[in-house]
């Protein structure tokens, strides 16, 4: 079976295991909860989520607006292909709810999740998480390790 690996707006997408992984998802013109203000892409996006083949597995791994950007996972929600299921870390499936998105699996340090001939296990990394003012660390952060099934 082909793996391929597709470099995208600072992100991955993995194509391996007959499954296609999105990691981080920020299709947006700005890294910011405003599209008025805060940090713009300097590079075009090189496709956009129109483009995209059908998403199985979208891999959160912390809630900074540069990897975690509202109108790119409403987006990937509403693909004709049909939702994705969004992999996240705790405190954050609640998040996602807020957006109207239910496709959603949380988990803590260490939990994993088979999907197909995959399976997704979340690490602990030197991070943090913020969305806004009030809420530092309030949700966890974290790696996802990619690994094949055999039967």
């Amino acid at each position: 079976m082909t793996t391929t690996v597709t470099w995208v707006t600072r992100r991955v997408l993995l194509q391996l295991g007959g499954m296609n992984v999105l990691a981080d998802p920020q299709f947006s013109e700005r890294a910011s909860p405003v599209q008025f203000a805060g940090p713009r892409r300097i590079v075009p996006l090189p496709i956009d989520i129109p483009a995209l083949p059908r998403i199985d597995v979208v891999l959160i791994s912390h809630n900074h607006y540069d990897h975690l950007d509202a109108d790119s996972v409403r987006r990937l929600a509403k693909h004709p292909s049909g939702s994705p299921l969004f992999l996240v870390p705790l405190g954050l499936k609640a998040w996602f709810a807020d957006q109207g998105i239910e496709r959603v699996a949380e988990y803590d340090w260490w939990q994993s999740h088979a999907e197909g001939a995959l399976r997704f296990t979340l690490v602990p990394v030197q991070h943090w998480s913020k969305r806004t003012l009030w809420d530092t660390n309030k949700t966890l952060w974290g790696g996802w390790v990619i690994e094949g099934i055999l039967d």
